[in-house]
């Protein structure tokens, strides 16, 4: 089976012909400073309009673009249940399922919500705006009977009886309710303390 993956020129390129080795771009650097040296002012228009093409370069911006195209194929086929995620590839990849629980999250919306984390944009649907932590249906999902440990470090259970349907019956399985808390949350927080890339960005923004 194949898999369609979406890339702008210069990923393309560098997929087919491999990014400009450091040395490459060092002996370029090198060069155009040397021709600076040597042609003196009456070239320095040429000169200075190559330093600002190799300058305007985004390397970093490339490699994060070719790391999320690669994550976009090795997580093409995962299994959209709750299930322990633990790389960043993990989270930026996850489906419609799993971005609900992401989104549960606190923190997560919060940096969301103040325009910080792109928040699956595009793909995640907000069902309950503006809502976070115990005010949130999904949140209250999570934590529902849980014993939890608070800010003041007490150990707490809490009871949120919208989580039921009418037969009694809650949405989520205790198993399920530990995993999203327990891992996926956790490694969520991790990764955004680190505040490196945005782990709800598909395209491997930075937070």
């Amino acid at each position: 089976m194949a898999v369609a993956v979406y890339a702008n020129d210069d990923v393309f390129r560098s997929l087919a012909y491999g990014a400009p080795r450091s040395e490459d771009r060092d002996f370029l650097r090198d060069h155009i400073e040397s021709a600076a040296a040597r042609l003196g002012r009456g070239a320095a228009d040429f000169v200075n309009r190559a330093r600002e093409r190799f300058n305007s370069f985004d390397l970093r911006g490339l490699d994060r673009k070719l790391d999320a195209l690669k994550r976009k194929v090795r997580h093409a086929f995962d299994d959209d249940t709750i299930r322990p995620m633990v790389r960043i590839g993990d989270f930026q990849q996850a489906g419609i399922n799993r971005q609900r629980w992401v989104m549960a999250n606190p923190k997560a919306r919060r940096l969301w919500q103040a325009g910080r984390m792109r928040g699956y944009e595009g793909s995640y649907v907000d069902m309950h705006k503006g809502k976070i932590g115990d005010d949130h249906l999904d949140y209250q999902i999570v934590v529902n009977g849980l014993v939890r440990v608070n800010e003041d470090g007490n150990a707490i259970i809490e009871q949120f009886f919208d989580c039921y349907d009418a037969d009694g019956r809650e949405e989520i399985s205790f198993n399920d309710q530990t995993t999203v808390h327990d891992v996926i949350w956790a490694n969520l927080e991790a990764i955004i303390a680190a505040g490196r890339d945005d782990p709800t960005d598909e395209d491997n923004g930075s937070l």
